[in-house]
């Protein structure tokens, strides 16, 4: 299928139509609809977490759970949900965290976060024995963050709708609009006049 080739006397692109727009915008397209999905998978991990733990009663040190209590000791998705410096790990805490220590990160990873990056490392979380809750102040805001997804499937699958829609919009019909408004311009524009 050839395309119809554009050319712009009032804007500076070369060329809208060639395989490194289309690419863009195809990469641009598979990256969002990646984020979408693993945003939606997080979503219904986390809200596994949080319901677990309300369910368990875990709300202060003492009535803190570990991972098997919980029934999510086999998930790996949980596991890094809940590692020391991730986003879920600010609503849930650990109850022993100073108690224990795993192990240790290597060399150039201590090396990069605490010299580059300037970052130190926060201690890892050794899941066999930690114990975690959900504090009672704390408990609504994660309800709500942290909701059930009740169709997880549909809203990916509106998502993928809407991104194609936009993806089509861009490759299709964009450089007709940018035609459209590059013939108003010339159109608008005064002439040079040479004397």
């Amino acid at each position: 299928m050839q395309r119809k080739l554009y050319s712009y006397d009032n804007f500076d692109l070369v060329s809208i139509n060639s395989p490194s727009f289309l690419f863009l915008v195809g990469a641009l397209y598979v990256g969002i609809l990646l984020g979408v999905l693993s945003a939606l998978i997080l979503r219904v991990h986390s809200h596994k977490i949080v319901k677990a733990l309300a369910e368990h009663g875990a709300a202060d040190r003492e009535s803190a759970a570990t991972l098997e209590q919980l029934g999510l000791s086999g998930n790996r998705f949980v596991r890094s949900l809940l590692k020391t410096d991730s986003a879920l790990r600010r609503t849930v805490l650990c109850a022993n965290e100073s108690d224990f220590t795993a192990k240790k990160p290597s060399a150039l990873t201590r090396f990069w976060r605490e010299k580059i990056l300037r970052n130190p490392l926060p201690p890892a979380t050794d899941f066999e024995v930690a114990r975690f809750y959900l504090p009672e102040e704390k408990r609504v805001t994660a309800e709500l963050r942290y909701s059930e997804e009740k169709h997880p499937v549909r809203s990916f699958i509106l998502a993928a709708l809407g991104l194609t829609a936009l993806a089509l919009f861009t490759i299709f019909v964009l450089p007709e609009l940018l035609t459209m408004v590059d013939n108003f311009i010339t159109q608008v524009k005064p002439q040079s006049r040479f004397y």
